[in-house]
């Protein structure tokens, strides 16, 4: 397998402060089939809520995509 390095995004919620969103995937090198999920932390790093998404076949860069997309919806 493939993993790929994690993402980290910050989101400012309220005044003083934030959420940290944190994305990984990973790619099956042999058939193809890609999953990717996240989990968003609070200041103080405690869990908010998790994700994860089976994609099927795709590619790194898509698997990538993905996650920061669903992620970014999460937030919104």
């Amino acid at each position: 397998m493939s993993k790929m390095n994690i993402a980290s995004f910050y989101a400012p919620t309220f005044p003083g402060t934030c959420v940290c969103l944190n994305t990984d995937g990973v790619v099956q090198t042999n058939t193809g089939f890609s999953a990717v999920g996240g989990v968003i932390q609070d200041v103080m790093m405690k869990w908010v809520l998790g994700y994860n998404r089976f994609l099927g076949k795709s590619s790194v860069f898509v698997v990538e995509l993905w996650g920061i997309l669903n992620g970014l919806l999460l937030l919104q």
